[in-house]
């Protein structure tokens, strides 16, 4: 089958694509041929070995899968060949607890994957594979922030920083769906159609001082505060956006680890809240899939490029030019 393997890290010059042995089935595992894959910034840290912890190499990156079941072991109950299904197949475990890190299986950037029955669900009728596949790994981790760590209910306001890419997208789509306004942040002037679009209430094009911000954006302050990029200066924009009582969940941790920009006297000036987020559950997954199956989101895809393609994809990701998702098509 046609893969891309990792056997070394560095730029998108290690992305490896070409034949590796098809994976083996096991009793319990269902084997997919991959319709719709993707890349994510998850993939670019595994490249440049920036995941936490030591990387297991080689590797085959892509957070998720959707297609169609080509074959089931023996002890297979619930799924048939010809069955359509997706799954975050890079990492998932039985529990729907995240296996962190993810490398420790191979992923979804590939012809065909094999994963236990567990890891798969179907697809409804309504929902087609690419659509899946863009919004089952970023869609279902923020199901989980706003729904279970934050608890985000109907005219809230939230806070969002690395609104334009596949998380913070993702992000705004299921506010917007639950009633939730959002205030949108990007670097980028040409980003404000875009994410105005996907549900943004406002959007802050940067750079802007905070109290800027505050007047423009959320007057009184926003109730909570997502921060996708991993940056400590935005990190603290957002604890300067948050009302009395407010929270903030910071999801992402680029480069060495290093301390959050947030003082005592900010934890009693806010009584502030911090939550930390992991990954989806099962359920988390389970809910996006009938949002899209009711056609209540709409992941945004910015452009479906061949597999072969992966180092362009990896290029245009790091370069900022992507808006929502890359998805890769395995067969093209």
């Amino acid at each position: 089958m046609k893969a891309v393997r990792l056997f070394a890290h560095g730029g998108p010059e290690v992305l490896t694509y070409g034949d590796f042995p098809e994976p083996d089935l096991g009793d319990g595992d269902v084997l997919v041929r991959v319709l719709a894959t993707t890349v994510s910034r998850w993939d670019v840290k595994y490249r440049i070995g920036n995941a936490g912890g030591a990387l297991k190499l080689p590797m085959q990156p892509g957070r998720d899968a959707a297609g169609i079941v080509e074959a089931v072991g023996k002890s297979v109950r619930s799924l048939k060949p010809g069955d359509r299904v997706v799954g975050l197949v890079h990492p998932v475990s039985t529990t729907g607890e995240s296996l962190y890190p993810g490398h420790a299986t191979f992923g979804g950037n590939a012809q065909f994957v094999a994963r236990p029955e567990a890891h798969w669900l179907p697809l409804p009728a309504e929902v087609e594979p690419a659509e899946a596949a863009a919004a089952m790994w970023s869609y279902a981790t923020s199901h989980r922030i706003l729904l279970d760590r934050l608890q985000a209910r109907l005219g809230q306001t939230l806070f969002v920083v690395g609104a334009s890419g596949g998380m913070g997208t993702a992000i705004i789509d299921l506010a917007r769906a639950t009633g939730v306004r959002t205030v949108a942040v990007t670097r980028s002037a040409r980003k404000e159609a875009f994410l105005r679009e996907m549900g943004a209430s406002a959007v802050v094009v940067l750079p802007r001082d905070a109290a800027a911000i505050r007047a423009q954006a959320a007057p009184g302050g926003c109730d909570h505060a997502i921060e996708c990029s991993g940056d400590p200066p935005m990190i603290r924009l957002c604890v300067d956006m948050l009302r009395r009582g407010g929270t903030l969940v910071p999801v992402a941790a680029e480069g060495p680890p290093t301390p959050l920009p947030v003082t005592v006297a900010d934890c009693t000036r806010l009584e502030l809240t911090i939550r930390g987020a992991r990954a989806s559950t099962l359920d988390n997954q389970r809910a996006v899939l009938a949002l899209l199956g009711e056609r209540r989101i709409r992941p945004a895809i910015h452009a479906v490029m061949p597999l072969s393609e992966l180092r362009l994809a990896h290029q245009r990701l790091e370069a900022g030019e992507v808006l929502g998702r890359i998805l890769l098509d395995p067969w093209r």
